[in-house]
């Protein structure tokens, strides 16, 4: 099998939110990266070979789950999948008889990112990276899990969020 890891940042590596490249991170002050001991990322299986030795990183385990906590001043080049692909994320759904990847906003960029608040249309080019880095996720079956339960935890805000509304 192919290294879903290394082809994931393969189509991630040039592209950005905004258009011609432009770091996001420069536009909200890296808001994104102002995380604390208890933030972090989810890692994707394998990807945590990447960070073991990197000085700017601490990998955790969490409920399972290893979590990547940034000490807010990474080399750009060295982020994990999932600030690379921030702030969207690759869902997958059956069609068809196959996994297919749709991207959706990240919930979690709603208090922090102007592009998923709506104020800057993100590129297309890199909309398309995230769904093409999902495909390939996808093909590693505890990379799939991830990325399900991901989307479950969304829905579930979702739905939380609309009760909450609906009792206003």
């Amino acid at each position: 099998m192919r290294d879903v890891i290394a082809d994931a940042y393969g189509v991630l590596r040039h592209v950005t939110p905004l258009p011609n490249g432009l770091d996001c991170g420069k536009l909200c002050g890296a808001r994104c990266c102002k995380g604390t001991q208890g933030d972090g990322m989810e890692l994707f299986r394998g990807e945590e070979k990447r960070f073991e030795n990197d000085p700017d990183f601490t990998i955790c385990e969490r409920d399972g789950r290893k979590i990547l906590i940034c000490s807010g001043r990474c080399d750009r080049r060295s982020r994990p999948l999932a600030c690379r692909m921030y702030p969207f994320f690759p869902v997958p759904y059956e069609a068809e008889g196959e996994t297919k990847i749709r991207v959706v906003y990240d919930l979690r960029g709603f208090a922090a990112c102007p592009v998923v608040r709506g104020h800057i249309r993100p590129d297309a080019r890199f909309v398309q990276a995230v769904r093409l880095a999902g495909m390939y996720l996808a093909r590693d079956p505890e990379n799939l899990r991830v990325m399900r339960e991901t989307n479950a935890l969304f829905d579930e805000l979702v739905s939380f969020t609309q009760t909450i509304r609906d009792k206003d």
